[in-house]
């Protein structure tokens, strides 16, 4: 079958606002001509997509399946109009949403490289919380993002670029900063900085979730908002932080580090729309 570009556009179109009337006014068409064209479309698939009354419209089972191909087929096509349009003067932009902590990983090598390989696109990286990163992931505000562990949405691709051991900071008149070891058994009884619930749910819970499996409450945490912060809290002799071992680079002058004996590895996940435009840079990001 050679389907119309067209008409595919116009079916994930009224696949996705499920109104006649509300998709012919994003494709700037007649509701009439639109109507039209998925019958056509319906035709020649030979089958029914779309079961629509006088009420309603909802994708049957073969709508639903047939949407998948259709998504991937647009996405191709826009794929080549924008690799294109990057051999012009014009060039185009790639914005890559990420979690602090990623500036410090394997990010910036990735974008470096990513520069050398398509020159005439422009890279702009944004830094953001990490609930902002999946929502403008997913509504295409950036193109791709690097957070910490992949997410759970069946419309996101994800790849792991990096492993990192956990180390424990603290100011180097503490206690503990005779041992060059560290065990969980001996943070009991510390305050622990924690990324900022708000700012980073998941990782927050995540690290909440290992350090006190079973909710005992050994230690007590307070919140900071930046990896930059929490070090500069413990340097002032405001708890100890545990964080990941790339991190280490930030501050070194006056503190004590030490690795945190088998606690897990937090994963920076790198994370793109299944049906980008641009995913084959989003997965050169990820690969490199």
């Amino acid at each position: 079958m050679n389907f119309d570009l067209l008409v595919l556009r116009a079916f994930v179109c009224l696949a996705g606002e499920l109104n006649f009337a509300r998709a012919a006014t994003r494709l700037h068409v007649s509701a009439p001509r639109l109507t039209r064209m998925i019958q056509g479309l319906e035709a020649e698939v030979g089958t029914r997509l779309l079961a629509r009354n006088t009420h309603s419209v909802a994708l049957t089972e073969q709508g639903a399946e047939f949407l998948r191909s259709a998504r991937r087929i647009v996405a191709e096509a826009d794929w080549v109009g924008r690799r294109l349009n990057l051999r012009t003067e014009e060039g185009g932009t790639f914005t890559v949403g990420c979690v602090s902590g990623a500036l410090y990983d394997a990010l910036p090598a990735r974008v470096r490289a990513a520069r050398l390989e398509l020159p005439n696109l422009q890279f702009r990286l944004v830094e953001m919380t990490e609930t902002a990163l999946a929502q403008q992931v997913l509504d295409g505000t950036v193109d791709m993002g690097f957070t910490y562990f992949p997410m759970p949405d069946d419309e996101l691709a994800s790849r792991v670029v990096s492993r990192n051991a956990q180390w424990v900071a603290m100011e180097k008149q503490h206690p503990l900063a005779v041992r060059a070891t560290l065990a969980l058994g001996d943070l009991a009884g510390e305050v622990l900085i924690l990324p900022d619930e708000s700012r980073s749910p998941r990782l927050h819970r995540w690290y909440r979730a290992f350090l006190d499996p079973k909710g005992r409450r050994d230690f007590a945490y307070v919140n900071a908002n930046q990896i930059s912060v929490a070090l500069g809290l413990c340097a002032a002799g405001e708890g100890l932080c545990v964080f990941p071992e790339h991190l280490r680079r930030l501050r070194a002058d006056d503190l004590h580090f030490a690795p945190l004996a088998r606690a897990p590895r937090t994963e920076l996940t790198a994370i793109w729309r299944h049906d980008s435009p641009l995913r084959q840079v989003a997965q050169f990001l990820a690969r490199w």
